[in-house]
């Protein structure tokens, strides 16, 4: 099998590959090398934001977009990029920010910047940037700016408006799991500045041709051939009900299936499963531990739980179940929706990703049985 890809740090890959696994966004990702593009050569300064859940694909698009934005060679010499880290841990202030961008550019201006911040002087560091790009744009690509802008707090995010607005030359273009204060609400500095670009979930077809390309890579000629049989395609519609539209998930089994575990289902869940554990293990942890027992309390289920049950069953007061299925629902983990009849005050919760429900039931029980395959798949697509 060939080298696989790196599914859970695209920033990673070449742009030859990253390219290779690209499916179902080709209008937006034109979209967005064209808004880059015209704001190199006209001086507009569109931002832009794209949302995602985890794994939904953020990193990717960002990553061919600016593949292709520098591919262009008179875009490439009137544009600098300044690319933070996805998972940057070292800004806890709006010095500290100035500090990455400096550091992502260049070692002497890193050193300058260091010494500028140990006397306060964030105008300072901010022209050193502004020289250092030498009439070029600055393309800001941040990943996470949620976390980001919680780390600079509203002062900081309140100092990076007012550098965009005074240089002129300075583009942002981020990501973040979902829409959050910094962005959406009218007490803070950027509200209304951000071009918001949510990214869809793949749909079956998207799957298809991800899981064909990757065959295809590695020369298993029966997955490539299955994947476009109509016993195949059930089989993906059945994986596509059980684990949703994320990109990430599709892009590990299309590394990890062949046509006979694709065949069988259940193997095939398994082995995603058992890749995902890693993942969905870290993600459960960074929980507080009421908040991780409704997780759990959801997924041993099949159904939507209303907030006074799922208090019943893990000990605690409706107020507290309620406040952590608040935190939980911002966070993206959970979702909640009205009945379409009777109690329309009630609300009903069930778990976002539809994948960690059986994560957390093949960690109960060590397997996966084709009993929970059937509990919630589409009876013409079970084997």
């Amino acid at each position: 099998m060939s080298s696989h890809h790196p599914v859970f740090t695209p920033s990673a890959a070449g742009p030859a590959e990253l390219e290779a696994q690209t499916v179902g966004r080709t209008h937006l990702i034109e979209t967005l090398v064209s808004r880059i593009k015209s704001a190199a050569r006209d001086g507009s300064r569109p931002h832009t934001l794209l949302i995602a859940p985890r794994g939904g694909g953020k990193t990717h698009t960002m990553q061919v977009t600016l593949h292709r934005v520098l591919a262009d060679r008179e875009t490439a010499e009137r544009l600098l990029l300044v690319a933070i880290p996805e998972d940057s841990l070292a800004i806890g202030s709006y010095a500290d920010l100035l500090v990455e961008i400096a550091r992502a550019l260049d070692p002497d201006l890193a050193e300058t910047a260091r010494t500028l911040r140990l006397l306060r002087d964030p105008v300072g560091i901010e022209a050193a940037v502004m020289a250092f790009a030498a009439g070029r744009m600055v393309l800001l690509a941040v990943e996470n700016l949620d976390r980001i802008f919680d780390g600079i707090g509203p002062a900081g995010q309140g100092s990076l408006r007012a550098w965009v607005e005074t240089s002129t030359a300075l583009l942002v273009f981020a990501t973040a799991p979902r829409r959050f204060p910094g962005v959406s609400s009218r007490e803070y500095p950027w509200y209304g500045s951000f071009s918001v670009e949510p990214l869809p979930g793949l749909n079956l077809e998207d799957a298809a041709t991800l899981l064909r390309r990757a065959a295809q890579r590695r020369s298993d000629e029966s997955l490539a051939a299955y994947v476009d049989t109509a016993q195949g395609r059930d089989r993906l519609s059945a994986i596509h009900h059980l684990a949703g539209g994320s990109p990430r998930i599709w892009q590990l089994l299309s590394e990890n299936v062949d046509a006979h575990a694709l065949a069988e289902l259940t193997p095939a869940v398994q082995t995603l499963l058992d890749r995902l554990a890693p993942y969905y293990q870290h993600q459960l942890w960074q929980l507080p531990a009421g908040e991780q027992r409704l997780i759990v309390e959801l997924a041993r289920g099949w159904t939507p739980r209303t907030v006074s049950d799922l208090a019943a069953a893990v000990g605690v007061s409706n107020q507290s179940a309620s406040a952590a299925l608040g935190r939980l629902a911002t966070e993206h983990w959970v979702t909640s929706s009205k009945a379409t009849d009777g109690d329309r005050r009630t609300s009903w919760y069930d778990l976002t990703e539809p994948l960690l429900r059986y994560h957390v039931r093949y960690r109960d029980n060590g397997a996966l049985t084709e009993n929970d395959i059937r509990a919630a798949t589409p009876a013409e697509s079970r084997p």
